[in-house]
């Protein structure tokens, strides 16, 4: 089973990059985390192959038709932007009815809103598995439309403005997801976890309170995970990148020596640049 639905399908060569964050290089590209992982993405549970009925397809064309010639700040297309921008669609006639027909076909097809959208959360983690990120996007829109309380909805939006290096945007969608009662999705904890180290440690324009404050978090929500995650080698992973991030190489050996006793298995680029801070301890 994989760990959390956002890790991961960074290549090993993608690793140089990781590790300029912690160098304060001006080259600072999100990272992956345990590359053991790769591939497998932000993926709570591995995402179903659910493609959209028909009929909901009709629907999202005749959605996409109009809102992609929207543009937000910055010439972003409407539809790449979490919840459309925060514009209210009902005010543009088009729009307003494209909604409400997808809403109506996609309900009747799956039975429920609620239903309707984690199809269209699970499509988007789809394309979000293959690197399509603007189409992922338009999911998770369209699942927010749906059912704005769908947790899984605001995971997503994190996964892809995480890929996009807007680490501390896809904090806020993270903390989103847990707000909602809580959510019970397996890597939920972890994924956050790491987004808001991420945030902590790339943001320059932090205080030096605010940032200590958001690695607190962090960790607690590490700490919550190791109580409740069922894959724990997921888990450990995810927290020696952060620990690494963070410069705390100790700790970072900690949870790698955790990580191989849950049966996984770090990936090599990872202990090198970690080797390369500090020798690894004797077993």
């Amino acid at each position: 089973m994989s760990g959390g639905r956002f890790f991961h399908r960074q290549t090993p060569e993608q690793w140089e990059g990781e590790s300029v964050i912690q160098t304060n290089s001006v080259d600072a590209r999100p990272s992956a985390p345990n590359a053991s992982l790769e591939r497998t993405r932000y993926a709570s549970r591995h995402p179903r192959n659910t493609m959209i009925n028909p009929v909901a397809i009709f629907a999202t064309v005749l959605l996409l038709t109009f809102s992609t010639s929207l543009r937000a700040e910055g010439q972003i297309p409407i539809d790449q932007v979490p919840m459309y921008g925060g514009m209210d669609r009902s005010a543009i006639p088009e729009l307003k009815a494209g909604d409400e027909k997808l809403i109506a076909d996609t309900t009747s097809h799956f039975g429920t809103r609620q239903k309707a959208s984690a199809a269209f959360v699970n499509n988007g983690f789809a394309y979000y598995q293959r690197d399509d990120l603007a189409n992922a996007m338009r999911r998770f829109n369209q699942a927010w439309l749906l059912d704005p309380n769908n947790p899984e909805v605001y995971a997503g939006f994190g996964s892809v403005l995480h890929d996009q290096g807007k680490n501390c945007e896809a904090m806020q969608m993270m903390e989103k997801a847990l707000a909602l009662n809580p959510p019970t999705f397996q890597g939920i904890y972890p994924d956050a976890a790491r987004m808001i180290t991420l945030c902590a440690v790339s943001d320059k324009g932090l205080t030096a309170e605010a940032k200590s404050k958001l690695l607190e978090r962090s960790e607690s929500l590490y700490k919550k995970a190791e109580e409740i995650e069922p894959n724990k080698a997921y888990l450990y992973g995810s927290w020696a990148t952060a620990y690494y991030w963070r410069g705390q190489y100790p700790e970072a050996w900690a949870m790698v020596t955790k990580e191989r006793a849950a049966d996984g298995k770090p990936h090599e680029k990872f202990l090198g640049l970690l080797r390369e801070k500090m020798p690894e301890p004797s077993q």
